[in-house]
């Protein structure tokens, strides 16, 4: 949803801009163009005026071609007037965990064992860990989540702002068909598929998810980060180079395989930064994500300087 933005700063078009991440769109743009892009915590910004997809998980973010910059944009949208205390890269801790790791294009592997190559000879820590629970309550919280928020946040958000225009009104109008077909086949009905085909109901999921699943998420990446002292979770941003702009690049397969790193974080409401790594073989950008804690935004902003100073800033693509 802020590809635009992420494109219009990787060409050099814009130093800035400023997008929203429900669940990937400052992050992944930011990285498939070669920028840095910021997800705070749920809460960090001010979401005020932004047409909402779900509560839980909508925040403003940042895209910029520096960390600097990105710093900059943070401390304007907080007022934190107070400079970020320096971080050296040497000692950093930095938690490796499989899941993350698995299935990269080779490409992007390439890529990511030079960046990891180059962090470890300037003193970082790579801790390879497990994350017992992960995967099962991720998939219990996400789409959950994300589909039945979308229904009743939309109706708060045109009510609010008096826009002359109900939810239905509005799915009438999509254009895009991969969006409507979502809107009319599980966000308005409040149902979600199985695997099998069968169609349950979206409420008491969501509420199971809420009540339960999304605190036991965040309790995963607590205890990782308590048990081996970690300072952050690094790993690719999209385990998948940038795709071809083709009529089949927006579907839902293909926009779970480039979101599917990002989404844990995005559930659990985690700071996450992604920073440029490297060009692939094609030149094509490859992203590095950190994330972090609930609440420590100003530790990954940190950390993204100490690994930017590393791993270095990608230029501008060629006129």
């Amino acid at each position: 949803s802020s590809s635009g933005s992420g494109a219009a700063v990787g060409a050099r078009m814009a130093p800035a801009a400023l997008g929203t991440d429900t669940g990937a769109s400052v992050r992944l743009p930011a990285a498939l163009n070669g920028a840095v892009g910021f997800r705070p915590s749920v809460g960090r910004y001010d979401g005020t005026g932004i047409t909402p997809i779900s509560h839980t998980r909508d925040t403003p973010g940042p895209i910029a071609n520096s960390m600097e910059d990105i710093v900059l944009l943070d401390a304007v949208l907080t007022g934190e007037a107070e400079p970020l205390p320096p971080l050296p890269a040497a000692g950093l801790r930095l938690g490796v965990h499989d899941y993350f790791w698995k299935g990269l294009d080779p490409q992007v592997r390439a890529v990511m064992d030079a960046a990891l190559a180059r962090l470890r000879a300037a003193g970082v820590q790579l801790v390879e860990l497990d994350m017992p629970g992960l995967e099962a309550s991720n998939a219990a919280v996400g789409m959950p989540v994300c589909l039945y928020e979308q229904k009743t946040d939309l109706a708060d958000y045109l009510a609010r702002h008096h826009a002359g225009v109900d939810v239905e009104q509005v799915v009438a109008q999509i254009s895009s068909p991969d969006v409507k077909a979502i809107f009319e086949g599980l966000i308005m009905p409040g149902v979600l598929p199985t695997p099998s085909g069968e169609l349950l109901p979206l409420q008491p999921l969501y509420e199971r998810a809420m009540a339960v699943h999304r605190g036991e998420l965040i309790e995963v990446y607590r205890r990782a980060f308590q048990e081996h002292a970690l300072d952050g979770l690094l790993f690719p941003t999209s385990p998948v180079l940038p795709m071809a702009a083709e009529p089949d690049a927006s579907s839902l397969e293909n926009f779970s395989r480039l979101a599917r790193n990002v989404d844990p974080g995005s559930n659990a409401g985690l700071p996450g930064l992604s920073v440029p790594a490297g060009l692939s073989a094609g030149g094509l950008p490859v992203g590095l994500e950190i994330d972090g804690l609930p609440g420590e935004d100003r530790k990954i902003l940190a950390i993204g300087l100490a690994l930017e100073a590393v791993l270095g800033r990608l230029p501008g693509p060629p006129r």
